[in-house]
């Protein structure tokens, strides 16, 4: 019988919206990295980081926002047969995920709200980020205020937004090499999802199972 890894797949957009946001999210933590904690002159130090940060960090929050909107009118494939606190595991971790992915480029903006500054975008052009005016017409001893307390918020958040990752790619890992279920190739591009079954169909799927529907059967 021929695995089938498409019956529950993300569509197209969905696809395209997630491993374009985990690029950014994880390229935007490295530039952040480079400009706060090296200094001009050492190797992983980068002249434009602190500018690519921000210009990032605004494509990640006008993305996610796109992937929050697209989640809600698209249903999503349902999960693998597993016991329920795995399944409410997944749940919340994707909400968190969600909350991290919005809040943490929105604190972003929010500093620069206070900053009133200009800034490169992606090194093709300066201009004034957009502000919230509530916060832009403040005096500036109140912005600063609010500054020394959104910019280590900003911060914290992007820290815990790196460690929800660590345990949601273990997860993934762990359904395709452990449970050998579809969760991993549904969010695949049709590509690789294709080469993976192909690569499994010769090898053979571990323990007598194949795929089908989004649950693993033995056979």
């Amino acid at each position: 019988m021929r695995p089938s890894v498409y019956s529950a797949r993300y569509d197209t957009v969905a696809i395209t919206l997630h491993w374009a946001i985990a690029a950014l999210i994880v390229l935007d933590f490295l530039l952040a990295m480079s400009f706060s904690q090296f200094n001009p002159g050492d190797a992983l130090y980068l002249r434009d980081a602190y500018s690519l940060h921000m210009s990032c960090g605004a494509l990640v929050l006008a993305l996610s926002v796109a992937r929050l909107l697209w989640r809600l009118a698209h249903r999503r494939p349902p999960l693998p047969d597993m016991p329920w606190l795995l399944r409410a595991l997944a749940r919340a971790s994707h909400f968190l995920l969600y909350v991290f992915m919005i809040a943490a480029p929105a604190s972003g903006w929010l500093v620069l709200s206070l900053r009133h500054q200009r800034t490169s975008v992606f090194g093709l052009f300066t201009w004034a980020w957009p502000t919230l005016p509530a916060l832009a017409s403040m005096p500036h001893a109140q912005r600063q205020l609010w500054h020394d307390e959104l910019l280590p918020l900003h911060t914290r958040l992007s820290y815990l937004g790196m460690t929800l990752l660590v345990p949601h790619v273990l997860a993934a890992l762990w359904h395709h090499l452990i449970r050998h279920d579809d969760v991993l190739s549904r969010m695949l591009p049709r590509i690789a999802a294709e080469r993976g079954s192909a690569h499994e169909a010769r090898s053979g799927c571990p323990g007598g199972v194949i795929r089908g529907h989004g649950r693993a059967r033995d056979v």
